[in-house]
């Protein structure tokens, strides 16, 4: 379905989160109309990306060195959460084309120059999980070999980052697309819009600037941070990145909601008649998947005012700090995959057909739960370990 739509800019060169969300908004019509078509294709439609594009997604946390608007980790969640609440696949992508900006610019700004190539317009992709890849130290750089998964939004990409380039080396490497084989085994219950598709890499050369070591990015002093000095560089990597996703999972929920608030109106009870909104067990259902909604977002809202506030302090968080911020993320997931469940159940039988969007918010949350860095357990278990001063778990 092509339903384009049209995104007015604002006069001022740089939005503001107030502009960016207006346009969010705009666009959740076309995202809506569009999720069926985004499922059944396994990718988001060029009509969505190029939107994106003009919207100015992928530049919110973007530096304005190269093009972008430093607006800031509560801009990129508040435009992933809108976003997500019309299609989570989209929503999903979304956060991955703001979030990939922001990592370009924790590498080299001899690396960075190569990315941007003249362009302040680049999407880029990520993957971190290699069951097979060969890592070899060479003059001047390294060669790398391997097969890697769960490359979000790569149809699109320009540029690809590898996390993890080998089962022992987990710097971030920054590849071009050229140097990369797409192989397409995406076929999944939920998020299928995402695309997420494997990577083949055969034998590429990756020179050294285009390399970022792991502890620096853990530290939160990377070498692009040093050269450009904005504040969020400061903090470790992990601790912001980690929203990215939870913000997209209440966006979805937000959206799952509305459906089931829609979709009971005008309905009867099967065997007593009596209107599903005139159902007492309904209506608390309801209430309660709209707490808990409103609660993941408080919740996400604090940690990304306390990750702001650290950031432009130049403060240094306690361990448990940042590790509260990861238990409070893996929470909220873990809250919204409840929110879908009940949601689901009081939406009735009718709502497993495959046109109706409520299943799909619920398969696409249901994926969206797994994700790696939202463990519930290992994230509680980390917190509790330094709640009594016991140090990390060592791990065979």
């Amino acid at each position: 379905m092509n339903m384009a739509t049209t995104i007015e800019r604002p006069k001022a060169d740089t939005p503001t989160k107030a502009d960016m969300i207006a346009r969010a908004e705009a666009l959740l019509p076309a995202l809506r109309a569009r999720s069926a078509d985004a499922e059944k294709n396994r990718r988001i439609s060029d009509e969505t990306v190029r939107e994106f594009r003009e919207a100015g997604f992928p530049k919110i946390l973007q530096p304005k060195r190269f093009g972008g608007y430093e607006l800031g980790l509560d801009t990129a969640t508040e435009v992933i959460r809108t976003l997500s609440s019309g299609c989570g696949s989209s929503g999903w992508v979304s956060n991955l084309f703001i979030l990939h900006s922001w990592q370009a610019s924790l590498f080299p700004i001899e690396a960075q120059e190569e990315y941007w190539g003249g362009s302040d317009d680049r999407l880029s992709s990520t993957v971190s999980m290699a069951p097979k890849s060969h890592l070899e130290e060479v003059e001047g750089g390294i060669r790398l070999t391997g097969h890697w998964k769960f490359s979000s939004g790569c149809d699109f990409a320009d540029w690809f980052i590898i996390m993890k380039p080998s089962p022992t080396c987990f710097d971030w490497l920054m590849i071009p697309r050229s140097d990369v084989t797409i192989e397409d085994d995406w076929f999944v219950s939920g998020l299928s819009g995402t695309g997420s598709k494997d990577l083949i890499l055969d034998n590429v050369f990756v020179p050294a600037h285009r390399r970022v070591p792991a502890m620096t990015i853990a530290m939160g002093n990377t070498p692009g941070m040093e050269a450009l000095g904005l504040p969020m560089g400061k903090l470790p990597f992990a601790w912001t990145a980690v929203w990215g996703i939870p913000s997209a999972l209440i966006g979805m929920a937000a959206g799952m909601a509305e459906e089931v608030r829609k979709g009971l109106i005008g309905k009867k009870s099967l065997f007593a008649g009596e209107p599903q909104i005139e159902r007492v067990a309904n209506q608390i259902k309801l209430a309660e998947a709209l707490t808990d909604i409103h609660a993941a977002e408080l919740i996400m809202r604090h940690r990304i005012d306390e990750l702001n506030r650290w950031a432009e302090a130049g403060e240094a968080p306690s361990a448990l700090d940042g590790l509260a911020s990861h238990r409070d993320a893996a929470y909220c997931a873990r809250l919204i995959g409840k929110v879908a469940s009940t949601l689901s159940l009081m939406s009735g039988a009718t709502s497993v057909y495959l046109g109706n969007p409520i299943q799909r918010f619920k398969r696409d949350i249901d994926v969206g739960v797994t994700h790696v860095s939202l463990v519930w357990e290992e994230a509680a278990e980390n917190y509790g370990r330094t709640v009594w001063e016991l140090g990390p778990k060592v791990r065979g």
